[in-house]
């Protein structure tokens, strides 16, 4: 797996100035560093990671989501899923990134259906996304209304409301 610290580095907790810098600039998070540990012990017993590449990990609540890149098959990421919940001691979420915000949405939600993504421009000239989904699966989300919101948020960089309908 493609990782955004050195490997060596993220083993021995011991960082290089390149590795520092990227920690003190906060392109890479504590929270990422338990997850690339985890993932590094994981290469080994899991051969498929080898082909994949990590991104970034967020934190809600008791569960962290982790970003990753390069097409993983359904049943590999339930695989890891698995695998890091049970090494980082969290429930883990793996969501493979893509640009298209809707698929995105869809993986992060899943399993409620998602009617629709609308963007909304704000008179502050702001962009804001409504998140359509459907009343009755309202009971399939895992946490709050405002939690994924800010998930959302946090993944995109454009403000999120969530809407069921």
């Amino acid at each position: 797996m493609k990782y955004p610290l050195d490997k060596i580095c993220i083993k021995s907790g011991v960082f290089c100035p390149s590795c520092q810098r990227k920690i003190e600039s906060g392109a890479v998070t504590v929270d990422d560093i338990e997850v690339l540990k985890a993932l590094i012990n994981l290469e080994d017993k899991l051969k498929f990671l080898k082909k994949g590449e990590y991104l970034r990990s967020l934190s809600i609540a008791d569960e962290v989501v982790v970003l990753v890149k390069n097409g993983f098959e359904g049943v590999e990421i339930a695989t890891l899923e698995k695998e890091l919940s049970s090494s980082i001691g969290k429930r883990v979420k793996v969501v493979e990134y893509t640009s298209d915000l809707k698929k995105l949405i869809e993986q992060i939600i899943a399993p409620a259906s998602l009617l629709g993504v609308n963007k909304i421009w704000l008179p502050t000239g702001e962009e804001m996304i409504n998140i359509r989904i459907s009343r009755r699966d309202r009971k399939y989300l895992a946490r709050s209304k405002e939690q994924y919101e800010l998930l959302i948020e946090r993944i995109s960089g454009t403000k999120a409301k969530i809407i069921f309908e």
